[in-house]
Formats: structure tokens, C-alpha cells, sequence
């Protein structure tokens, strides 16, 4: 804790010497600063961390079915950080100036600066300058490294997925295998990737269809080239109608059941770029040939603002967050979080909903990009105001 008075005494072998005003509000913005980077570091560690957790998990079937190994799954892991930081810088940003400003007022330290004299916003200039250095890190990993790391995932991911429909199956799902065959799953193992409560629908060119029912059911590798599924069925049932009424079955029980699945042969396709796989650039040369107004203008034009709008909200959230965590009472850490959660919960959902309505051109495209964060910008400005005059 930082002793805050309007004169500071600094001791040096046998002399005192009187630090003025300026050299400890200096050193207060350095002190605030220090406040504030590791509970940044730990939010983006903990948001990061959270979001790729949810792809990790879906690139584990790779790897347990054989189609991907270890060194592929951390690959897949590597390209998919940059897009992920893209969305968590700004919140870190947030919730390190609300946890550290937090923890100052908690410890009364808001207090001891008001009552020397010292303005808030000469101490908190700090942090908006590292606001304004995230909002430019977090500007050129979204415009540079975010397309490369998108277009590098997608091209790998479907190296690895090509020709292999089964690893899109999910619990209680329906799918088309391939022109003749239907599988129906209930549920997929977690663990294992093994499908249970299996129903196969298949009807060959000129026949009736045929059913086949089972309890589980287990795709095995047999190579990325190869143009069959190899499907091992285990305690079922085949039901083939003796004619083509549909009236009469024949019922055959298995303990075992192989079957050959063909599947359609696929090429590795150039991966198209989206527009979230283009640098500014690129977007502004690609709507330069799309109609103004059109729905796919709005959207790369969208894309195009959001680029440059959501780095800036690293600023944006440090003015609406140190105003909010300059709290009276002695709520602390607890309270910062919770106001942080919430302003990112509100940013998100309200920009989100603005996108859907701007690709359609109710609203004009660019300020359902940036209303969001004018309204903050404005609320945070008015709140810091008023916190500094109190």
C-alpha cells in the first residue's frame, strides 16, 4: 500500500529530501499501473484459456478416432489462439482496471489521493495510455495474425476431416452418410467417440430399404485416403422386407456386424476466405466489387469497422471500468468482477444483436458497429465525471 499525502519524505544516507506533488503522482501512475497487470494477465489467461477449452474438446475425437495425432491437435490449438485473443484482450482489459482500482478503493487508497488534492484523472492517465498500447497490440493481431491463423486452422482441419462425415455426429443427430444410407445416433461416448443406440436407414438403387438397429456402434481408422467407413456394430438387429410392400420382415440378430460404408471420394478444396479471414485490405478491395447496400457489403463493411471497434474498446473499457470500481463501501475484488462480467456480458449481446439487423440494413451497418461503443464511451465518461468531482 502506497502512503498518500501532498508531500512525501524520502531518505537518502543522513538527508531528507521533500518529493513535490508531481514525482508522487509519478509514482502513484507507475504504482497503479503494477495494480493492474497481473490481474490482466490473469483474466486473459483465464478467459483464453476458457474459450479454447471449448475446441480442444472437439478436436479430442480427432485424435481418438485416428485421424489426427497429438502434434495435430496442438497445431489446431496454436492457430486458434490468435482469433481467441482477438476477443479477450478487451475484456482483460476491463477487468484488470476494475479488479486493481477495486483493490485501491478497498484499501482506502482512493480515499488518501482525494484528500490530498491529487485528480483521479492524473493518476488513472496511466492506465488509459495501457488501454491505448492493448488496443493497438489487439488492432494488429486481429488485421495480421487473425486471417493467417483462421485460413491455416481451416485448411488443416479439413486435411484432416476430408472424406470423414462420422466425426460431425452428434447426440440424438440424423445423418446422411452418403446417398443411400441414413444413421441415426442417440448418443455419443464422451470418452471413447463410440455411438450408441444406433438406427442405419439403407435403400440400394431398385430395392426396398432395409433397417439396421443396434446398440453400439464404432467407426475404425482405416486411413485418411481410403473411400470406405468401416463400421464394427455390435448387439443388433437387420430388418429387410421380404418384398417391396413394406408388410413382411426378415430379421437376422448379430452379436458383430462390419459394414463397408462407401464414401463419396473429396479433394482438399482451396479454403475461400471469409470475412473474417481478411485483413482491412483486403476487405475494402473486395467491397469495392460487391453492390453498396447489398447484404453482402453491409456485412464485409461490418466486418470491416469491427476491426478497428473492438481493439478500440481496450480504451473504451478502461474509461467505463475505473469510474464503476471507485466504489464507498468495502466490496473490493468481488464487486469488480461482477461489474465486469456484466459490462462484457451487455458489450457482447448488444453488439451482437446490432450486427444481425446492420447485415440487413435496418440500421446502418457502421453504427451498429460502434453504437456500442459510443453508449459506453458516453456512460463512462459522465460516470467518471461525476466520481472525480466527489
Amino acid at each position: 500500500m502506497v502512503t498518500v499525502g501532498l508531500y512525501a519524505l524520502h531518505n537518502t544516507g543522513n538527508k531528507k529530501h521533500i518529493i513535490g506533488s508531481a514525482s508522487l503522482v509519478k509514482t502513484l501512475k507507475l504504482y497503479i499501473i503494477r495494480e493492474f497487470i497481473p490481474p490482466y494477465l490473469g483474466s486473459m489467461s483465464f478467459f483464453t484459456m476458457l474459450l479454447l477449452l471449448e475446441r480442444v474438446m472437439s478436436f479430442v475425437r480427432l485424435v481418438a478416432r485416428g485421424y489426427a495425432t497429438i502434434f495435430d491437435l496442438c497445431v489446431l490449438v496454436f492457430y486458434s489462439i490468435p482469433p481467441t485473443l482477438a476477443i479477450t484482450m478487451p475484456m482483460s482489459t476491463l477487468m484488470g482496471a476494475l479488479i486493481s482500482v477495486s483493490r485501491l478503493s478497498h484499501d482506502s487508497e482512493i480515499t488518501a489521493m482525494r484528500a490530498s488534492g491529487i485528480r483521479l484523472s492524473s493518476i488513472f492517465i496511466s492506465l488509459y495510455i495501457a488501454g491505448i498500447l492493448i488496443g493497438g497490440a489487439s488492432f494488429y493481431l486481429t488485421d495480421r495474425l487473425v486471417p493467417i491463423g483462421n485460413i491455416k486452422f481451416r485448411t488443416l482441419y479439413q486435411r484432416l476431416t476430408i472424406a470423414r462425415p462420422d466425426i460431425q455426429i452428434d447426440d440424438l443427430s440424423i445423418n446422411k452418410i452418403n446417398d443411400s444410407i441414413t444413421l441415426i445416433v442417440d448418443q455419443v461416448d464422451d470418452k471413447t467417440g463410440d455411438l450408441m443406440d444406433v438406427t442405419i436407414f439403407e435403400r440400394m438403387e431398385g430395392e426396398a430399404e432395409s433397417t439396421i438397429t443396434a446398440r453400439r456402434g464404432e467407426f475404425i481408422t482405416s486411413g485418411v485416403s481410403s473411400s470406405y467407413l468401416i463400421l464394427k456394430l455390435t448387439n443388433g438387429a437387420i430388418h429387410e422386407p421380404e418384398d417391396k410392400t413394406d408388410k413382411s420382415f426378415d430379421s437376422t440378430v448379430f452379436e458383430t456386424l462390419r459394414l463397408n460404408i462407401p464414401v463419396a471420394s473429396k479433394q482438399l478444396q482451396q479454403v475461400v476466405k471469409s470475412a473474417r479471414d481478411m485483413s482491412l485490405q483486403e476487405l475494402k478491395l473486395t467491397m469495392s466489387d460487391l453492390k453498396k447496400g447489398s447484404r453482402p457489403y453491409n456485412s464485409f463493411l461490418m466486418e470491416y469497422h469491427k476491426k478497428i471497434a473492438i481493439p478500440s474498446a481496450c480504451l473504451l473499457f478502461v474509461l467505463l471500468g475505473t469510474p464503476f470500481a471507485i466504489t464507498r463501501g468495502r466490496s473490493g475484488r468481488g464487486l469488480g468482477l461482477g461489474i465486469g462480467v456484466l459490462i462484457i456480458f451487455f458489450y457482447y449481446i448488444f453488439l451482437l444483436t446490432l450486427e444481425r439487423v446492420g447485415e440487413t440494413g435496418v440500421v446502418n451497418p457502421v453504427l451498429a458497429v460502434w453504437l456500442p461503443n459510443i453508449i459506453f464511451l458516453c456512460a463512462g465518461s459522465v460516470n467518471l465525471i461525476l466520481k472525480g468531482r466527489t
